[in-house]
């Protein structure tokens, strides 16, 4: 009997041991995404989507998401570290397709690391509003976004608007500003993807909505 109990706690020890290094496994380092966030930002350069600055820039914020994860490991990586750590790469890669796909202009859009402007401070949700306007409306008048598109996009951005206001009630933290960052992230996201789905508005459809 003590050498069934024996081999079975050794079985249950092993399975445990597959199923962290398993797990483990599953989650990639930041380190292992290098290679490809480089490749991408070297292909923007190369076709002129991506200035000098821009990629400088862009590298660099990859670098404080790997410092990070030194500091994160110090004390062991924590799943909530993980995910802190795969929201900050998300933020970063669909800043670089923005960059690639969006030439900046002197007034052009706010960007960069924790999005700031150019005088270090955070860009509040209000002040990014005309932006995320004139890009709506931009694409509504070349017909690139129909009716329905932009009625939901502006939508979308009150209601991150109204989440500002109400972490603004007890002061915004760093946390609650990173996490409208990335909800803005999305949005703009949103906003290029609606923009190049082929869908428009009042060009060979009999100018309807197709949605």
């Amino acid at each position: 009997m003590k050498t069934i109990a024996r081999l079975s706690l050794i079985a249950a020890s092993a399975l445990a041991m597959t199923a962290g290094a398993a797990q483990a496994q599953g989650w990639t380092p930041i380190n292992a995404r290098q290679a490809s966030l480089d490749d991408r930002i070297d292909a923007g350069v190369r076709s002129g989507d991506l200035s000098r600055e821009e990629a400088i820039r862009l590298r660099g914020e990859f670098r404080q998401i790997q410092a990070l994860e030194a500091r994160y490991r110090s004390g062991g990586l924590s799943d909530w570290e993980r995910r802190d750590l795969d929201r900050r790469m998300d933020a970063l890669s669909i800043r670089v397709s923005s960059e690639r796909t969006d030439r900046q202009t002197g007034s052009g859009w706010y960007g960069g690391r924790g999005w700031t402007d150019q005088r270090g401070e955070w860009v509040s949700i209000n002040r990014r509003q005309d932006q995320l306007d004139r890009r709506i409306e931009a694409g509504y008048r070349s017909g690139r976004l129909t009716p329905r598109e932009a009625t939901r996009l502006r939508a979308e951005f009150n209601a991150l608007e109204k989440l500002e206001a109400r972490y603004r009630v007890n002061g915004l933290s760093g946390r609650e500003r990173a996490d409208l960052d990335q909800r803005f992230d999305r949005l703009a996201a949103n906003l290029r993807e609606e923009a190049r789905d082929g869908q428009r508005y009042g060009y060979g459809y009999g100018g309807y909505d197709r949605r």
